[in-house]
């Protein structure tokens, strides 16, 4: 893991001296600043890395992929500080959120700006691609705002199984990790052609990012996860776990039959573990991931980084 963090670093350094230029382009305080303190949170930039490496693998150099790459990280982070102010997280990273440090009204304006600030820098790119790509963001930004609109709406649903909950991450997770792959091609081509296997393997690996997340919100270590852990079962949250708890549960009656209505989160975490989901999600992940190198390895993306990646992303702990 160490190892992975390390070939990181020279790509996060990128993009966050780019995050940096944001610092002054307002001189509005109570808009600049809390954008600016958003922007130095502790983060992984998985998804301007998969720009910049795709941009890599395919012409060598990822200069002009900067400007996508920035651009879809902002997007990612603006749906980082609308979904603390729907799910009223406190913490972010390890440090607070937006709406916590500041006030709602700010944080949801903020949000806005962000949007804003990343069509500006995607404008900056000089890809011949250019109108594919504000294309694709924008259907990018309707999606994931669909996907999280499901996810509110499971809140109020007792009959959520598996497959609407796939389509729900496919939305708000899988969606901007395809983007990003196709950012990272479309920076420089002159063709769409591999376009359809990117978006495919976005999709494969954007499935086990999330179920990963979901995986973790029950198992991690807290403090190396930088926020709480068992929030989704207290905010009774659909999650592959808490779905698939549900259908093992209906099928024994020796197990908690309402998971959400056990006293507290460790007897929670034991019931999910006993009940063998947490080893189907790990399956699920897998699977997952073994299909988005099986993509790669049809269409020759044989960056290294990748593949480090894929391993990092299967045994993630943050």
């Amino acid at each position: 893991m160490e190892s992975f963090k390390k070939i990181l670093r020279p790509y996060q350094e990128r993009v966050d001296m780019e995050l940096r230029q944001f610092d002054n382009f307002t001189e509005v305080e109570l808009l600049r600043d809390p954008i600016a303190y958003f922007f130095t949170l502790p983060g992984k930039r998985i998804r301007p890395l998969i720009t910049l490496i795709t941009a890599e693998h395919f012409y060598n150099s990822y200069e002009n992929a900067i400007p996508s790459a920035v651009a879809i990280e902002v997007l990612h982070d603006f749906t980082l500080v609308h979904d603390d102010i729907m799910d009223d997280d406190r913490f972010r990273r390890g440090c607070e959120t937006v709406h916590a440090k500041w006030d709602l009204g700010t944080a949801v304006l903020s949000g806005d700006a962000m949007i804003a600030l990343a069509y500006r820098k995607l404008l900056t790119s000089s890809s011949p691609q250019l109108m594919t790509m504000i294309n694709a963001f924008t259907d990018g930004m309707y999606v994931v705002c669909e996907g999280q609109a499901r996810d509110k709406a499971f809140e109020t649903r007792d009959d959520v199984n598996l497959d609407d909950y796939l389509l729900m991450i496919s939305q708000k997770t899988a969606r901007l990790i395809s983007l990003a792959f196709e950012f990272g091609y479309l920076s420089s081509a002159s063709t769409t052609d591999a376009l359809g296997a990117l978006k495919e393997m976005g999709e494969h690996i954007g499935l086990a990012f999330q179920v990963r997340d979901d995986l973790l919100d029950f198992m991690a270590d807290e403090k190396a996860l930088g926020k709480d852990v068992g929030s989704d079962w207290r905010r009774k949250k659909k999650t592959y776990l808490t779905i698939g708890y549900h259908q093992k549960a209906t099928a024994n009656p020796q197990l908690p039959q309402d998971l959400f209505a056990l006293p507290e989160f460790p007897a929670a975490r034991d019931a999910v573990v006993e009940a063998g989901i947490v080893a189907e999600a790990q399956e699920f992940i897998d699977q997952q991931l073994h299909r988005a190198e099986s993509i790669a390895d049809a269409i020759n993306f044989s960056h290294p980084v990748l593949h480090h990646l894929l391993q990092f992303l299967a045994k993630r702990g943050y």
